[in-house]
C-alpha cells in the first residue's frame, strides 16, 4: 500500500522508520516510507499505511498504536528462525528474515505478549491478536457493542445498519428519528390537522348541496369537488398518522424500531392511503378543470337536467378516478411483482451473515460466495431466499431461523412510508416511478392550460359587456383571475420543483435523499390545505369575515391613524370641506340619474322579436359574451350557483 504513495512525491516526503528508534547492533538501514508532508485525517487508512502515518505524527487526533517493544522473549511460539541482537546495550530484540534476505522487526506485539502480527494487520478492522489490542488504539473504526466486530468509521451514521445491534446508527451522535427536525414535527401536525378539518367541512357541505343540484354539470362539478376534498382528507390523515407515530408511539426509540417499522403492514397501509389520496385529488382537479373549460366553450348550450342515467354516468366516472388511483397505489405491493418493488429483506438476528436489510446485491454476494458461480439475471427474491435456507443445516432439531423473512417493500424505502419517488438508474422500479411522474406532469399541464383558457375567455367577454363600465363585473373578473393564478401557481410550486429534483436525483446530479421527509411532509401535502380555499367559498368566507372585522378595528384605531398620518400628511381643512361637498353633489346627481333611468325602463313597452338589424346583432353579440362571462364566473363559484 505504501508504494502507491510514491506517485505523490510532490505531496509526500520520504522518511526512514524503525520502532522503537533504538540503537540495534548490526542494523544500519531503516524502512523507507513515503508520508504526507502535513497532517491529515487517517480515518480512511488501514494496516501499515495507518500505522506509519500515525506513528510519525501525520494523523489528526490519532495516536500511534505501537505500545510494546519486540523483545526476543515475546511470542515464543512464533518465528522459530528468529535471530536476536543487542539493543541500546540493555535488552535483546528479535528480527526475522522477510522480503527476501532482509531482516526486519516490523511486528506488532499483542498485549498478551503471546502473539505478534505484521504491521499490515494492525488497525485493519480485524482482531488478529485475539485480545483486540491490535485495534484498541486505532481511530479509523467503530466497534459494535454486542458483537464486538469493527466497521470503518465512515460507515458510522451513514444511514445503513452495519452492526447487528444497530449501534452504528442508534447512538448519541446520530440516533435517527422518524421526523428529524422540530420544524418538520410541527408542520406535520399543523398541515395534517388543517387538511383534515377543512376537507371534512367541504365534504359535509358538498354532500348537502349535492342533493340540490338541478343540472348534470352542477352535479359533476360538485362530485369532483367532493373527490378533491376526499383525496386531501386522506393526505391529511397520513400526515397526522406519521406525526402520531413520531411523537407518541416512537419518540426517541424509532432508530431501534426502524427495521420493524419499514417492514410492517402499518407502514405499507399508510403509504397506500397517502398515494390514493394524492392521486385522487390530482385526477379530480384535472377533471374539474377540463369540465369547467368545456362549460365555458359551450356556455350557450342549455345543460341537461339530473336524471338516473346522468347520475350513473357521473358515479361511473368518479369510480374510475378512484380505481385508477387505487391501482397506482396497490401495484407496488402485489406479491407477483415483488421482484421489481422489494428493496431489501430482513432475516432474523440469529443469521449473523445478514445485517440490517440487505438488498438483492448483498444477498446475491453471499449466495455466490457459498455456492460458487451463479447466474444473477435468473435469480428472483423467492429463489434467493430459498437458496439462503439451503445454506443452513436442519439436523439435530436445530431451530430454523430462515423461515421468517420480512421484506422492505416499495413504501418502506423511508420511515415516512411515502411513494418512492426518488429512484436511481439501477432501481428496478424506475420505469414505474417515471411513468407516474410523467402522468402527474401531464395532469398539471391540463390544469394550467384549462384555467389559462378560462381566464382568457372570461377577460374577453367582460371587456365586451356594456363598454367595460360594469364595476361589479370587473370586480368579479379580478377575483376570478386571482383565483386562477393561485391555482396554477400552487400546483406549479408543488409538482414542478419536485419533479425536477426527482430527475436530478435519478441521473446522479445530486443526492436528494435527505430532502425526502421535507417533500413528503410539507411540499406535496400543502395543496391539501390550499385546495379547500380555492374550490369552495365556505372556508374562504369564514376566514374573510373575521379578517375584515379585525382590519376595520385596526384601521380605525388611533395608533394606526397616527402612523398613517406620518406617511400620508392630511391636506388643509378647506380642501377637505370642498372634497366632501363635491362628493355629496356627485352622489345626489348620480341618484337622480338612476331614478330617471329606472322610470324610463319601467315605462318602456315590451318589444317583440323582429328581424335582426345591425344594432340588434351588436346587442345579441354583447349579450352572448356577457352570458359567457357570467357562466365562467358561476362555474368557478359552484357553491353560489348551487
Amino acid at each position: 500500500g505504501m508504494k502507491s504513495l510514491e506517485l505523490l512525491k510532490d505531496a509526500c516526503v520520504e522518511e526512514y522508520h524503525i520502532y522503537p528508534d533504538h540503537d540495534y547492533f548490526g542494523v544500519d538501514t531503516k524502512t523507507s516510507v513515503f508520508l504526507p508532508r502535513s497532517k491529515q485525517s487517517c480515518d480512511h487508512l488501514y494496516g501499515e499505511n495507518y500505522l506509519y502515518t500515525s506513528c510519525t505524527g501525520r494523523c489528526i487526533s490519532a495516536s500511534c498504536p505501537l505500545r510494546n517493544i519486540p523483545r526476543y522473549e515475546v511470542c515464543p511460539e512464533q518465528f522459530p528462525s528468529r535471530i536476536g541482537t543487542i539493543t541500546n546495550g540493555k535488552y535483546l530484540a528479535f528480527f526475522t528474515k522477510s522480503f527476501g534476505n532482509i531482516y526486519t522487526n516490523r511486528y506488532f506485539v499483542c498485549e498478551n505478549k503471546k502473539r505478534c502480527v505484521d504491521y499490515d494487520k494492525v488497525c485493519d478492522l480485524v482482531d488478529d491478536c485475539g485480545d483486540t489490542s491490535d485495534e484498541d488504539h486505532c481511530s479509523n473504526h467503530f466497534k459494535c457493542n454486542s458483537s464486538g466486530h469493527y466497521i470503518p468509521k465512515s460507515k458510522k451514521c451513514d444511514g445503513n445498519f452495519d452492526c447487528l445491534d444497530l449501534t452504528d446508527e442508534c447512538n448519541e451522535e446520530c440516533s435517527k428519528q422518524l421526523l428529524e427536525t422540530t420544524l418538520l414535527k410541527g408542520l406535520s401536525w399543523l398541515i395534517g390537522s388543517l387538511a383534515v378539518f377543512s376537507n371534512i367541512v367541504i365534504i359535509a357541505k358538498s354532500l348537502v348541496t349535492l342533493k340540490r343540484c338541478k343540472t348534470s354539470v352542477a352535479m359533476t362539478n360538485r362530485c369532483l369537488i367532493i373527490l378533491i376534498a376526499l383525496g386531501d382528507f386522506l393526505v391529511g390523515c397520513y400526515l397526522v398518522m406519521i406525526a402520531i407515530y413520531d411523537g407518541i408511539a416512537f419518540k426517541r426509540s424509532y432508530c431501534h424500531n426502524q427495521i420493524s417499522w419499514i417492514t410492517s403492514l402499518k407502514c405499507s397501509s399508510i403509504g397506500i392511503f397517502s398515494t390514493i389520496g394524492s392521486q385522487v385529488s390530482l385526477f379530480a382537479m384535472t377533471g374539474l378543470s377540463v369540465i369547467r373549460l368545456h362549460g365555458i366553450w359551450n356556455s350557450m348550450r342549455v345543460p341537461g337536467e339530473v336524471n338516473m342515467k346522468k347520475s350513473l354516468q357521473v358515479a361511473a366516472a368518479m369510480f374510475s378516478l378512484v380505481l385508477a388511483s387505487a391501482l397506482i397505489a396497490v401495484i407496488p405491493v402485489i406479491k407477483k411483482l415483488e421482484n421489481f418493488f422489494v428493496n431489501g429483506v430482513k432475516f432474523l438476528d440469529e443469521l449473523k451473515i445478514f445485517i440490517g436489510t440487505p438488498n438483492k446485491e448483498k444477498v446475491f454476494g453471499v449466495i455466490e460466495a457459498y455456492f460458487g458461480r451463479t447466474k444473477k439475471a435468473t435469480l428472483k427474491w423467492d429463489m434467493m431466499i430459498s437458496m439462503v435456507r439451503n445454506m443452513f443445516s436442519r439436523d439435530f432439531e436445530y431451530e430454523d431461523h430462515t423461515e421468517r423473512v420480512a421484506k422492505v417493500n416499495f413504501y418502506g424505502n423511508d420511515g415516512v412510508c411515502l411513494f418512492k419517488y426518488f429512484v436511481q438508474n439501477d432501481d428496478p422500479q424506475r420505469s414505474f416511478v417515471w411513468g407516474i411522474l410523467a402522468l402527474n406532469f401531464i395532469c398539471f399541464l391540463f390544469i394550467s392550460l384549462s384555467y389559462l383558457l378560462i381566464g382568457i375567455s372570461s377577460r374577453r367577454s367582460s371587456k365586451s359587456v356594456a363598454g367595460s363600465n360594469n364595476r361589479q363585473m370587473q370586480k368579479r373578473n379580478r377575483r376570478m383571475n386571482q383565483k386562477i393564478a393561485i391555482i396554477i401557481v400552487t400546483d406549479f410550486l408543488c409538482w414542478i420543483p419536485f419533479i425536477v429534483i426527482c430527475v436530478l436525483h435519478s441521473v446522479g446530479a445530486l443526492d436528494a435523499t435527505p430532502w425526502y421527509a421535507l417533500f413528503s411532509m410539507v411540499i406535496l401535502p400543502i395543496n391539501s390545505v390550499i385546495n379547500p380555499l380555492l374550490y369552495d367559498d365556505v372556508l374562504t368566507e369564514a376566514i374573510r369575515r373575521p379578517s375584515r372585522v379585525i382590519w376595520t378595528r385596526i384601521s380605525s384605531s388611533i395608533v394606526y391613524q397616527r402612523i398613517w398620518g406620518w406617511f400620508n400628511p392630511a391636506p388643509t381643512e378647506t380642501v377637505e370641506v370642498e372634497s366632501i361637498e363635491t362628493r355629496e353633489s356627485k352622489a345626489t346627481t348620480s341618484d337622480t340619474n338612476r331614478t330617471g333611468e329606472l322610470k324610463k325602463e319601467s315605462s318602456a313597452p315590451n318589444i317583440p322579436d323582429q328581424s335582426t338589424t345591425g344594432g340588434d346583432k351588436e346587442l345579441e353579440t354583447t349579450t352572448a359574451e356577457g352570458d359567457r362571462y357570467v357562466r365562467a364566473w358561476r362555474i368557478l363559484q359552484p357553491s353560489r350557483r348551487d
